[in-house]
């Protein structure tokens, strides 16, 4: 009793360091704004859905004269935020949807952080999960994301991941069928609504698949067929039906159901498939392995023909090998560089990395786990170090190499799955986790923006370091150093908890400037700044005051949802890139318009009423030139000429016309229905 209760309080203390350091700064942070552009959609769309019960089918606040079809967006957050709000302001009156807002991110990491450790606890011990948890607490590249103040749906994405991953496993784990039962439901009730929250939430799913796939191949028999087929019957229909994005999904949903429902179903038909041969014909017993490796490789070749065919139509997905111009300009979207991952993790990129080359090193029984290792450390330099590697053989010979050493790394573990004579239930924890980090690291060595959620794989594979050294420090300083009557006092097990012990201190604390302790609470206080800033901030108040609702602002692209937000006008584009090809052209036929009159009919296709330049636009803008009366200045009142941001009325001349060419959105079906308009 007194064990569980200490095991309970040492994760409660993990997760109150992990609360306080994401609220630090939030009292900086304006009233009615958000340190991320993407805070305010989601704040939008809770509005929407606080105000009328739910989303209207297109949004015609934005994306004007079209409008954004919400048919094809993934909108749980958003209703998460509306009724969260609205259960808590029946006992707190006095909390707004605001308030909420500001503040999920912090509760959903949170929440995410102690259902990691309770799992870790259960399957690796209490210490094991209490280090995990202090390490994934403290990293600033797992605290940018996730504070007050952020306002979009990564932190409530990730806590869907680890919800849907350790509740699969669970049931993995579990004796009794009820409990597997459980677990599975559960499971599959977290892969819906992660479906339901984000387009990439099929990289969490691919954890389970790939965990399930080894067990596929290590086994000869059909273990928990049935509770994988309702595990993947729970969520695949269902998201079938409940979303339009995954019937006849175009853009950012365009290959959603490829992605996220295709792969389950395909393993399930394997899994019957072999089943049903196994049962049919008495002499393939003895070559089940075989068949399951013939049909494993018979669908990942299908699965990559299809990735090949389709490479083209990623240009409009914020994925990493997107050729989008504008995709390619984003910050986020960028390749991070090692100076980077220091900042962001201190050492722990590093041993995190060694652990799971110490994971793939020892878990294996075949002697091809060399040849894994010896990949899986090549797949970290490639990563890590690609800055200095781009240097030497450039940038295209570097991800040619990066994606051979993931071809080998796939390789060999299918290969070392097929020749495992056993199988141990901790084995799928461990491939899991694997697997996460592969994955994500991956997909993070090309877009900064993924790397938020490889600190649960970088924490594992730490905690895994720390456990393998204090379990050969223990037995050595045992056997050889330590007097016998100190011996005697001391359990191996005490040995080992005190070796981890030093050997986290020093990896929180030492070096001072160096660790990424040093930087965790500034990295809640400092890396994230309200935006917008202060003058386009009075711009916006305003335009609230001044203009009325049914105003359409013409702006950056990047101000849209501030726009809708704290203006309280409607927009022509915004941050979501929902069509890409607007944002090309309000560049081409207004920054970089040849005569006034281009830009006018632009703008006047789009319905805009005004137009605010700031100093996101470019320097050489046809707006910084000298304009007619036809853009009449409204903002600000007194020197104007030599204002940063400034806002101007469109009066329309006679001779403007309208043209459907300005509304080309590179999507065939929607400009054909424009075009018969």
């Amino acid at each position: 009793m007194i064990k569980h209760i200490s095991g309970s309080v040492l994760f409660c203390v993990v997760v109150m360091i992990a609360f306080w350091l994401r609220v630090q700064g939030s009292d900086r942070i304006p009233d009615g704004q958000f340190t991320e552009t993407d805070g305010y959609f989601y704040y939008w769309q809770a509005s929407l859905i606080s105000e009328h019960g739910k989303l209207p089918d297109r949004d015609m606040h934005r994306w004007l004269p079209l409008g954004r079809d919400l048919g094809q967006t993934l909108n749980l957050y958003g209703y998460v935020l509306a009724y969260t709000h609205k259960a808590l302001a029946w006992v707190f009156p006095n909390i707004s949807l605001y308030h909420v807002s500001l503040y999920m991110p912090v509760v959903c990491f949170c929440i995410g952080l102690g259902a990691l450790c309770l799992f870790l606890s259960h399957v690796y011990g209490r210490f094991f999960s209490v280090t995990v948890g202090l390490i994934l607490a403290t990293l600033p590249g797992s605290i940018e994301r996730s504070t007050a103040g952020f306002g979009d749906r990564d932190a409530f994405c990730l806590m869907l991941g680890i919800l849907t991953v350790v509740t699969y496993l669970m049931s993995l784990r579990a004796e009794r069928p009820w409990l597997r039962f459980f677990w599975t439901l559960l499971s599959g009730l977290f892969t819906f609504l992660g479906g339901l929250s984000w387009e990439g939430f099929g990289v969490f799913l691919s954890v389970i698949i790939v965990v399930e796939v080894y067990r596929f191949l290590s086994t000869e028999t059909e273990e928990g067929l049935g509770l994988y087929a309702l595990w993947a019957c729970f969520f695949v229909p269902t998201l079938f039906f409940a979303s339009p994005a995954y019937r006849n999904g175009y853009g950012f949903a365009e290959h959603l159901a490829a992605f996220l429902l295709i792969p389950p179903i395909v393993l399930l038909a394997m899994r019957a498939i072999r089943s049903l041969l196994l049962s049919k014909v008495d002499n393939l017993c003895l070559h089940a392995r075989t068949l399951s490796l013939g049909l494993t490789t018979g669908s990942i070749t299908l699965a990559l023909g299809y990735v090949l065919s389709q490479h083209q139509t990623f240009a409009s997905t914020t994925v990493p090998i997107s050729p989008s111009v504008l995709m390619q300009a984003m910050t986020e979207l960028q390749n991070p560089t090692y100076v980077y991952w220091v900042y962001r993790y201190g050492g722990v990129f590093i041993l995190g990395s060694i652990g799971f080359v110490v994971l793939t090193f020892s878990d294996w029984e075949h002697r091809a786990r060399f040849l894994l290792t010896i990949a899986f450390a090549v797949f970290t330099v490639f990563t890590f170090f690609r800055e200095q590697g781009d240097r030497v053989w450039g940038e295209a010979v570097g991800n040619v190499l990066f994606g051979l050493t993931l071809a080998v790394c796939a390789v060999v573990f299918l290969w070392l799955a097929y020749q495992q004579q056993t199988h141990a239930k901790k084995d799928d924890s461990v491939i899991a986790f694997t697997v996460w980090f592969i994955f994500w690291v991956a997909l993070a060595r090309d877009a900064k923006r993924y790397d938020f959620f490889i600190g649960v794989a970088f924490a594992f594979g730490t905690a895994t370091l720390i456990e393998a050294i204090t379990v050969y420090l223990s037995e050595k300083l045992r056997r050889w150093y330590v007097p016998d009557a100190f011996r005697q006092g001391f359990t191996p097990l005490q040995f080992k908890i005190g070796g981890a012990v030093i050997l986290l201190i020093l990896l929180l604390v030492l070096p001072v400037k160096y660790t990424h302790t040093y930087r965790a609470r500034s990295t809640a206080e400092q890396m994230r700044s309200a935006t917008p800033s202060l003058k386009v901030a009075m711009v916006l108040f305003w335009m609230k005051t001044a203009l009325p609702n049914t105003a359409i602002v013409a702006a950056h692209w990047t101000y849209g949802s501030q726009l809708n937000v704290l203006g309280q006008v409607k927009t022509i584009t915004d941050q979501d890139t929902y069509l890409q090809n607007w944002i090309l052209l309000y560049d081409q036929h207004v920054h970089n318009a040849t005569s006034e009159s281009e830009a006018l009919a632009f703008l006047k296709t789009h319905g805009a009423t005004h137009l605010m330049l700031t100093g996101k636009d470019p320097s050489r803008s046809f707006l910084h030139g000298n304009l007619s009366n036809a853009f009449v200045p409204v903002y600000p009142h007194k020197d104007f000429a030599v204002a940063r941001v400034k806002v101007w009325e469109l009066r329309y001349p006679p001779d403007i016309q309208t043209d459907v060419k300005y509304l080309k959105t590179g999507f065939r079906e929607i400009d054909i229905h424009l075009q018969l308009q």
